[in-house]
């Protein structure tokens, strides 16, 4: 209540708190008297215009007084709220007993006391607080910022102004702060909402033990960004492998906000196996539209290498000491400026000291490509209907993986440079059926440090046509021309000029259906099915062309000759599940739930309107919320109320409950999908392409017909899945590939998976794809056992391990665990991969690849800053 209404109301107060029963009808009689002069004495103190209390006319803040009770002492002017709550300039203080002051704009709070501002809560023993200046003393305080989810505890806090706070002999934590896991204790500490805080003479305690003394420590409070240690990153690597094994690696990052404009990263790194290491990470957006960064690491390698196990195909014999310890570095850049609304310029550059230096530091098992250079840079210009690119490209691989071996790949084209274009365009459309045309292409040139060089111009015109047939078919055609000429030479040869150039033309042909039938249910969980068979004949084509130079050289050409008919036949089994509609209620118990999460208290208000109503749905809900908050509050908001809201039992399936249910949407519950490759190119067993050789080695020549695909899927439910592969090869008359899995889960947050492979021949399929042999197991599985705890497990069994000369069963395993405490986040990932190197003998050998990832977070905030006090 008001300060008004709470004094009107005072014969109740007092014969609530201590007036006694048997005072007599004049006594009575005085104590209204009395009250209502004070109602008036109340509304002269809080409306009399301030200069009469001030000759320098300072505004004092007006005060809104919510109590049960209240005393006024006259000779001392004081008033005593019981059990009050007063708010001003966003500041509110609630208490068992607040005492007020108006002569010296002095507020004392005692008991239980709880003061608010903007994100900061504070619980304490003791309050005094100046309302006109806002300075205070907070005793025996416990401060929580819901911003930074931060807890600070102090035996005595001074509030100096606005979000500004100054504890003395305090602990500072994102834990709990009753029992915190970790927490940082400082002699003094300087605390600002929305800006930095400070802290003098402090010690970082984990469980209690100290572990790290900071003589001036300084951390953001906001979450924009700000300079200050990152979290470490630790890794470990161990292999059986010498010149793979590195043992643990920590690394320490410094994050310096330089400007809104730019930062940069530097990271130190140790790696227990090779030394030191330096990571630099800066980043750039100058202007608006343009964006960069460059970064930069380099390893300083103590130890020598072996040159036995890592020259490679050098003789190591040959190579010199001083080359058993090469710079480890790596560098890249990236640019992008837009220049106008239509244009952009993009540049990049990377660049790799040694072929090894992907596999050791960034834990690429195979790179590829091993890059050692990569420079690169274009500009692009957008039109309506497509873009012109001009560009320039110089790659550089290297051309094994040894890291005393840095031969490169002078084989490698470079484009010096080129310009490409696209265009497309809808020549014409009616109701369903339309033609459009695009064209792409390029005028290049390119350079080899060994090998040919030369022009090239390629173009490739397509056209599209999409129609309806008899409305029942739907037909597509696209048909393109690839035009290209190439003049080359060899810049060690005179007079060695050649020329190539080829006129490809390919398309693609589909003709398809789609056959429909629902089947509805007026009882049970499946309210509805719907079977659809779709049927679909495909042809595609590349022209057969010789692909040789003038002088008959086949050099260039590399497009291999298709002639493959497939026809699909797709059964799908779509389904909606009825669901029921649970009633929703807000109870008072929902409004506690909001209060104790800091829900605004405007809003419980107005909830309270609703107090007890019992609505058919959660929609139902939403549109009562809507009319009683306004468009000021987000659609978030309102989806947080409806989860304090009480659910309704979920109602039996009656005749008097089918009006609470509704239909979801749609899912595919199962699919079985029969595609038959027919290769018209092997009807003749004695065909030779003028070109490249065809592609595709599943059946011989003369087999025409290739092996059946089938593919069946089953989802009854999001909690479990059935898929399964097979190829059936006719001539074979079996199945000679098939592969099958299983997932299923109990709730979103336990889910697992196995699965099955086998496949006795390496095959490759008419579309270029290669398809190795296999006999494998793989497992998955996880699961979170709380909102603190996730584990997960996967691996792959390779089931003809014996056959491959490998010991080792299980080719690959992983393990991970995320921790999530109130004030903690680690992570840990233990992988492991089996794989096979080559000694200097030529001999192959099996190792084993073990990695360890671990990070670990404090509180989910970064390590702070550490600078000097008082410098500017």
């Amino acid at each position: 209540m008001n300060p008004l209404s709470a004094l009107a109301h005072s014969n109740s107060i007092h014969q609530q708190f201590g007036s006694s029963s048997t005072l007599n009808m004049q006594t009575t009689l005085f104590l209204s008297f009395r009250n209502y002069f004070l109602v008036w004495l109340t509304v002269f103190i809080f409306c009399m215009p301030s200069s009469a209390f001030s000759q320098n006319e300072v505004v004092i803040p007006q005060l809104s007084i919510q109590t049960q009770s209240y005393t006024h002492n006259p000779e001392t002017g004081t008033f005593l709220y019981r059990n009050a709550k007063v708010a001003w300039e966003g500041i509110t203080v609630e208490s068992t007993e607040i005492s007020y002051q108006p002569e010296s704009n002095k507020l004392t709070a005692r008991g239980y006391v709880r003061v608010t501002e903007g994100n900061m809560v504070a619980v304490m023993d003791e309050l005094e607080i100046n309302i006109k200046d806002g300075t205070g003393i907070f005793k025996e305080t416990i401060v929580y910022d819901s911003a930074s989810k931060a807890y600070m505890t102090a035996k005595e806090v001074r509030r100096e102004g606005p979000n500004k706070y100054v504890a003395q002999n305090c602990t500072f934590t994102t834990c709990n702060s009753k029992a915190p896991a970790w927490q940082i204790t400082g002699s003094e500490i300087n605390y600002y909402t929305q800006n930095f805080s400070s802290s003098r003479s402090s010690v970082l305690r984990v469980g209690g033990v100290p572990v790290f003394y900071f003589p001036y420590l300084a951390w953001p409070t906001v979450k924009h960004r700000q300079s200050g240690f990152l979290p470490p990153e630790y890794l470990i690597v161990r292999s059986s492998v010498n010149k793979w094994d590195l043992g643990y690696r920590i690394g320490i990052p410094y994050f310096w906000a330089i400007d809104p404009e730019q930062d940069l990263t530097l990271t130190y790194d140790w790696v227990e196996r090779r030394g030191p290491g330096l990571r630099l990470d800066y980043q750039y957006a100058w202007s608006e539209g343009m964006r960069g960064e460059i970064k930069y690491q380099q390893f300083f390698e103590r130890d020598a290498r072996d040159p036995e196990n890592e020259s490679g195909s050098l003789n190591a014999d040959e190579i010199e000491s001083s080359k058993l310890h090469p710079q480890r570095f790596k560098f890249q850049f990236n640019h992008n400026q837009q220049l106008d609304k239509q244009s952009r310029l993009i540049a990049s550059g990377l660049l790799y000291s040694d072929s090894q230096f992907q596999k050791e530091y960034e834990l690429l098992d195979k790179p590829d490509p091993n890059t050692a250079q990569n420079f690169s840079a274009s500009i692009n210009r957008q039109f309506s209907k497509g873009s012109v690119t001009f560009s320039a490209s110089q790659t550089r691989n290297f051309s094994e993986l040894a890291l005393l071996n840095n031969k490169i790949d002078l084989t490698q084209i470079q484009y010096l440079p080129a310009l490409s274009f696209q265009f497309s365009d809808t020549f014409w459309r009616s109701t369903k059926t339309t033609l459009s045309g695009a064209v792409s292409g390029s005028v290049i040139r390119y350079f080899r440090v060994q090998g040919y060089n030369g022009e090239g111009i390629t173009a490739t015109p397509r056209l599209d046509l999409q129609a309806p047939v008899f409305r029942l078919f739907n037909v597509s055609i696209n048909v393109g021309k690839n035009l290209s000429s190439y003049k080359v030479r060899d810049p060690k040869v005179l007079g060695s000029e050649d020329a190539y150039g080829f006129q490809i033309l390919d398309g693609k042909a589909e003709i398809n259906t789609t056959l429909s039938r629902i089947y509805s249910k007026q009882t049970g969980i499946i309210s509805r099915f719907k079977h659809l068979i779709k049927t679909r004949l495909q042809y595609n084509y590349i022209e057969d062309v010789l692909q040789t130079s003038d002088s008959g050289v086949p050099f260039g050409g590399g497009v291999s000759t298709q002639r493959i008919t497939t026809l699909r036949l797709e059964n799908v089994l779509l389904v909606k599940r009825r669901y029921f509609e649970r009633s929703v209620k807000l109870t008072s118990l929902s409004l506690n739930r909001m209060r104790k999460n800091h829900i605004d208290e405007a809003v419980i208000r107005k909830l309270e309107l609703i107090l007890g109503q019992e609505f058919g749905s959660e929609k139902l809900f939403i549109e009562q919320l809507n009319n009683l908050l306004d468009e000021s509050y987000s659609a978030q908001l309102k989806d947080k109320l409806l989860s304090y809201t009480e659910k309704g039992v979920i109602p039996l399936l009656n005749n008097q409950t089918r009006g609470q249910t509704r239909e979801g949407k749609s899912w595919t519950m199962a699919s079985l999908n029969l595609v038959q490759h027919y290769d018209v190119l092997k009807k003749d067993p004695n065909f030779q392409p003028l070109g490249p050789a065809a592609k595709g080695n599943e059946t011989e020549a003369g087999q025409s017909l290739l092996p059946l695909r089938t593919f069946f899927s089953f989802t009854p439910g999001p909690g479990f899945s059935i898929n399964y592969f097979n190829r059936y090869h006719h001539q074979k008359r079996q199945i000679v590939e098939y592969s099958a899995s299983f997932g299923f889960g109990v709730s979103e947050h336990n889910k697992a998976a196995v699965n099955f492979r086998k496949n006795k021949l390496a095959y490759q399929t008419p579309f270029g794809k290669e398809v190795a042999v296999a006999n494998t197991f793989g497992f998955s599985n996880s699961f979170e056992t709380s909102d603190e705890l996730a584990l997960g497990f996967s691996g792959t069994v390779n089931l003809d391990a014996d056959s491959y000369n490998y010991r080792r069963r299980l080719t690959s395993s992983a393990f991970t665990l995320n921790y999530r405490p109130d004030c903690w986040n680690i992570r840990i990932a233990l992988t492991e991969k089996v794989d096979k190197t080559t000694t200097s003998s030529g001999r192959e050998k099996e190792y084993i690849d073990r990695t360890l990832y671990a990070y670990i977070n404090l509180g989910g905030i970064a390590f702070p800053e550490q600078i000097l006090p008082n410098l500017e």
